[in-house]
């Protein structure tokens, strides 16, 4: 696993005490990265047709009807006479923002360069939601809002495998990333 959480150094491997979401009953541990390497990762494995866990604060920017996730969705600065400096570790800091929902990455489009341009996610809303359940975002919504990739490790290079081995750094379960999931 790994999480955007620019609270925290990069490259350096954090665990979430007392939560336990798997069978054996292990802590969450994942490696701190910066948001381009995450989406090299999440690149390599689409490009394989492999789809990816990830996680969102899908209310932020989002439309549930149409499946629209774009920083300039809504125009809250014009409607409310101000603007929204905050950004992503400011909005975790503050609890504004965080992991809130989980959906399925499911494919990416990039550009001539092979940078992402947008992104499209699986949500488990059903059909009735968003873009018949998908939901597309720009690069730059990802970005911002992008918490948690799980990645098979045959789409992480070495040198990211062996840095995940590190003794991490516990977290406890009133973290402001790890809001209550919707």
């Amino acid at each position: 696993m790994v999480m955007n959480d620019p609270r925290n150094p990069y490259h350096k491997t954090y665990e979430v005490e007392l939560d336990r979401h798997t069978q054996d009953g292990h802590n969450w541990k994942y490696l701190n990265l910066p948001m381009e390497e995450i989406a090299q990762l999440a690149i390599a494995s689409l490009k394989d047709g492999r789809k990816l866990y990830s996680s969102y604060d899908v209310n932020k920017q989002s439309n549930r009807k149409t499946g629209v996730a774009d920083l300039n969705l809504y125009d809250y600065a014009s409607l409310m006479g101000t603007d929204f400096p905050m950004d992503k570790k400011q909005r975790i800091m503050t609890f504004d923002s965080g992991s809130t929902h989980a959906m399925t990455l499911t494919a990416v489009d990039l550009d001539a360069a092979g940078n992402p341009v947008k992104w499209k996610v699986e949500n488990s809303w059903g059909a009735e939601s968003c873009d018949k359940g998908y939901m597309l975002m720009t690069n730059e919504w990802f970005n911002e809002y992008m918490f948690r990739l799980v990645v098979d490790n045959k789409y992480v290079p070495a040198n990211l495998l062996k840095e995940y081995q590190q003794k991490p750094t516990m977290l406890t379960t009133d973290d402001p990333l790890f809001l209550p999931d919707e």
